[in-house]
């Protein structure tokens, strides 16, 4: 949105009556405030990021290849149940410029999230010097692994809540990471000035979909040039899965409108997106 500049009315003043007869009758409109529309580089009309949770077998076995094949970057929120027999295939997905971001180490979720693990790990048990340290030893985790402090973070089912306390800010104030992936929103970042940083939502893709639901999302963003991040899980296999060929679809059809999306991993975008502000 664009709004006229106010001048500073006097009857006596001529200039300003000049002037106000050149926005009306020449229907200039002046703008002093900035919509927070984002302005890609390159001629980019969206971004689009694909962000995978929790360091899978299929993110390795099937996602990854398929992103090397069309040369894009993902983002891959990683927790500490990861087997030590793939820390050298996750460091080699870093150095192929794939970004490992923290999942937390333990990923404790609301107690009724229909998962089996202990009630120790119910994010309602925890408090957020817990989750805290938690993130600080899966940083140090992610380091041993690719040599590189990671940059971003993705809070475990979306929940930015530990025992009834939002720790959003705290995390913002521990320097652990510099940006935060929080839950799922249906639509698109339009506004980057309004963003939170440490709370940038994402579109939770739903086990199952199809590419043709995969690709009105990304069209979506598109229309109204903004960003989309996708939450992937399984991809051809392990849990809350989409299958492979519906994944390998959709990276066929940003491949066929390089010109209009910029892909790239959560961290860079958020760069660009906290330097134009």
């Amino acid at each position: 949105m664009v709004y006229l500049k106010v001048l500073f009315w006097n009857k006596n003043s001529v200039v300003n009556n000049y002037l106000l007869f050149l926005v009306l009758s020449l229907g200039l409109i002046i703008p002093f405030s900035l919509s927070g529309q984002i302005k890609w580089d390159n001629g980019k009309k969206a971004a689009i990021v694909l962000s995978y949770d929790d360091g899978l077998d299929s993110h390795l076995n099937i996602a990854i290849p398929q992103l090397n094949l069309f040369g894009f970057k993902g983002t891959f929120f990683l927790y500490g149940h990861i087997p030590e027999e793939r820390f050298t295939d996750w460091k080699n997905v870093n150095g192929q410029g794939h970004e490992l971001g923290n999942h937390s180490l333990y990923h404790p979720c609301k107690g009724n999230d229909g998962e089996s693990h202990s009630s120790r790990f119910y994010s309602e048990n925890y408090d957020v010097p817990s989750i805290i340290r938690e993130i600080a030893q899966m940083n140090k985790l992610l380091f041993a692994i690719t040599g590189e402090k990671p940059t971003s973070y993705a809070y475990p089912c979306g929940e930015t809540v530990v025992g009834g306390v939002d720790y959003s800010d705290s995390l913002r104030q521990s320097g652990l990471v510099r940006f935060a992936r929080n839950g799922r929103a249906p639509k698109g970042i339009n506004n980057g000035d309004d963003l939170n940083i440490f709370k940038v939502p994402g579109f939770g893709v739903a086990p199952g979909s199809t590419s043709k639901e995969l690709i009105n999302y990304a069209t979506e963003v598109l229309k109204t040039g903004g960003l989309g991040i996708y939450i992937f899980h399984g991809v051809g296999g392990d849990y809350l899965s989409v299958d492979a060929e519906e994944h390998h679809q959709l990276l066929e059809f940003l491949e066929e409108h390089k010109n209009e999306y910029w892909v790239t991993t959560f961290s860079d975008v958020m760069k660009f997106i906290q330097n134009k502000k």
